[in-house]
């Protein structure tokens, strides 16, 4: 009763876009639980939903790559960056996609890198996925991009990774948003997970 309350009331706060992303055939880890307004660079302001998942902290050995210490999580005994825990729980829900990592030039990720090159985990994506996504970069004049690009049944999604209390946007991330909005992609196919790491008990 209790949960149902709780969803009945995100509901009346939030409504049709919580109800859209329902109807996305998002994972229960990546629902919605709010919104953020944004303010792009000519002023407009947009709402974006945000969800909240708490992820496993890896205690296993250190991974064999890890960016600098950038904050391994365990997803089911495999040690993944939160975007690929993100893409891990879009693609049991039966989604398609790729890690965007634009650090050092654009690669296509589906697994854990090896070294700062990047190059033998870089994967090919859909040709109307890359010309969306050339598409946007060239509307908003960066290379940018939400972590996370997936498709499901005509749908696209973009998620966006931040650590809780550590991570904000960039100027470049909001012009990806703005740029996003201007080809066509609706805010509510954007996304922010916000998420919290724990140690095991």
């Amino acid at each position: 009763m209790l949960v149902f309350c709780k969803r009945l009331a995100l509901i009346e706060r939030y409504g049709d876009k919580l109800r859209y992303n329902q109807a996305m055939n998002i994972p229960k880890e990546l629902q919605p639980t709010g919104t953020m307004d944004v303010t792009l660079p000519k002023g407009a302001t947009v709402s974006l939903s945000v969800c909240h998942p708490t992820f496993s902290l890896w205690e296993g050995n250190p991974a064999v790559f890890d960016y600098g210490k950038k904050p391994v999580l365990n997803y089911k005994g495999e040690a993944c960056f939160a975007e690929l825990v993100i893409l891990r729980l879009l693609c049991e829900q039966g989604w398609d996609g790729i890690w965007v990592e634009t650090y050092g030039g654009t690669h296509y990720l589906r697994t854990m890198p090896n070294e700062w090159k990047l190059s033998s985990e870089h994967v090919p994506i859909p040709e109307d996925k890359e010309k969306l996504l050339q598409n946007i970069w060239k509307t908003a004049q960066t290379t940018a991009c939400f972590d996370v690009l997936a498709w499901h049944n005509g749908q696209i999604l973009f998620c966006e990774a931040k650590r809780t209390g550590k991570d904000r946007f960039t100027d470049a991330q909001v012009r990806f948003i703005e740029g996003a909005i201007a080809c066509k992609v609706s805010p509510e196919s954007l996304l922010v997970v916000e998420w919290t790491g724990v140690l095991s008990k």
